[in-house]
């Protein structure tokens, strides 16, 4: 039997939005994403567009991480920072925090996502996605993304405590073939209605970093 608090009861019903960035990334309908992925000479770049095939977003990142360790999750149109992903990776644990616009202060931490590698982790993703207001140092997690980044498909379930979670978003890889060879990953990001979109690709941005 399990001792882990969140497999104790049912799941909760889901939130009528589910906010984390900002309201106004909330669709009140179901959103798909494509987060395409290529390495260039100047680093990781990533481009976001939306189901019309337009740029909503895109990710500036660095091939080399002792030059820079951190990421920016950029509005495709105005070139604002939505959000700043820094990599805090350690030992066997895969960690990055994300903060709000073009900042790494303790005052605008939005969320750590945290990933522990082990033999299972080979086969099986896992990954904590801790809010910045979570009190329970970090032993419940508010977010977790499971299934199988390998095998191409993972879920991001809300859950808290005491409830075994609920979908909120679906990762699928799509590698083309030679694409990967490249240095080219395509992604989709099923976003469920309500839900803060800019959390969720800002999360597939993350899992990609931790698996490369």
């Amino acid at each position: 039997m399990s001792s882990d608090p969140a497999d104790t009861a049912a799941p909760a019903p889901a939130p009528a939005s589910l906010v984390v960035v900002d309201e106004r990334y909330c669709a009140p309908a179901a959103t798909a994403f494509a987060v395409t992925k290529t390495i260039s000479v100047t680093g990781h770049d990533f481009t976001v567009n939306d189901a019309r095939g337009v740029a909503v977003m895109q990710v500036e990142a660095a091939v080399f991480r002792f030059l820079q360790a951190k990421s920016l999750l950029l509005d495709a149109a105005s070139r604002r920072p939505v959000l700043t992903l820094q990599d805090n990776s350690y030992m066997a644990t895969s960690r990055w925090e994300a903060y709000r616009g073009d900042s790494t202060s303790r005052r605008n931490h939005l969320f750590a996502a945290v990933r522990i590698s082990s033999p299972m982790s080979l086969a099986r993703t896992k990954v904590r996605v801790f809010l910045a207001s979570n009190g329970s140092g970090e032993r419940i997690p508010d977010f977790v993304i499971s299934g199988s980044y390998y095998d191409g498909a993972c879920t991001v379930s809300a859950r808290g405590r005491g409830d075994d979670g609920y979908p909120i978003a679906q990762i699928t890889r799509q590698d083309t073939a030679g694409g990967a060879l490249l240095g080219r990953h395509t992604y989709t990001a099923r976003v469920n209605p309500g839900v803060d979109h800019a959390f969720i690709l800002a999360l597939t941005v993350i899992l990609d970093e931790m698996h490369h």
